[in-house]
């Protein structure tokens, strides 16, 4: 049951709104019945702001008229705003594309997340690497045979590849001189690889400083001591079983 006060309060709205029907359009009877079907405190809020445009009329002497326009603005953009709002997310959603559409809303982390592995994999880009056609323009192949060939040497535990925009690459410093797969990294990438590191992560492993290398790169230590790469691969390996 509601206070008495709120009674009170409401009443005196019901009487406010009684009075101005008479004086206004002939709309307030049937915006009255409206109001009876409505529950108790929806009735309430809609008679405190009937209450609440006599007060604003009295106090800043404005005609009611503008008041009820002005109101009735608002309202109308409000109802416009919350029926065009499923439509405005939907069309947000394909602007965003389906991998953030998905998010709702989307995590920070997941944002920052998302940006860090975009910046590691264009770092690594950058530090060279051949597409199937490239391989195969370059060794006087088919693209065909090019990824027959990069398909046995990455069984092979040789060569390991990435995929970006819809191509595979094989890390350059992977290959020699003759675009050979340079067998001192082959124990390295059989070692991780078989312990689940593989594409961007495993590249990322032989182009980042090691603590085990006393901040080396595995990568620019094949040509020297790829026995060391090797031991530090597996002892990688190891503390992620």
């Amino acid at each position: 049951m509601a206070p008495r006060t709120d009674r009170v309060n409401v009443g005196r709205a019901r009487t406010r709104s009684s009075t101005a029907s008479t004086a206004g359009s002939g709309k307030t009877s049937s915006v009255m019945a409206a109001l009876s079907a409505l529950p108790f405190e929806q009735q309430r809020f809609a008679l405190l702001l009937v209450d609440a445009l006599h007060g604003v009329v009295d106090d800043a002497d404005i005609p009611e008229s503008q008041v009820r326009n002005l109101l009735y603005r608002l309202v109308q953009v409000g109802l416009l705003q919350e029926r065009r709002a499923p439509q405005a997310r939907r069309e947000l959603s394909r602007a965003l594309g389906p991998a953030l559409a998905d998010l709702d809303p989307v995590p920070y982390a997941t944002v920052e997340q998302a940006r860090r592995l975009a910046a590691l994999r264009a770092s690594l880009l950058r530090q060279g690497a051949l597409s199937t056609a490239v391989v195969a323009d370059l060794k006087g192949i088919t693209p065909n045979t090019a990824r027959q060939w990069i398909s046995r040497a990455r069984k092979a535990h040789r060569l390991f590849t990435v995929t970006h925009d819809g191509e595979t690459l094989v890390p350059a410093f992977l290959l020699d001189d003759q675009l050979e797969p340079r067998p001192e990294a082959q124990d390295a990438i059989r070692a991780l690889r078989e312990a689940g590191e593989d594409g961007w992560a495993l590249w990322a492993w032989f182009a980042m400083p090691s603590a085990w290398l006393g901040g080396r790169v595995p990568a620019e230590m094949l040509a020297t001591d790829p026995d060391l790469v090797a031991e530090t691969a597996r002892r990688r390996a190891a503390s992620a079983a």
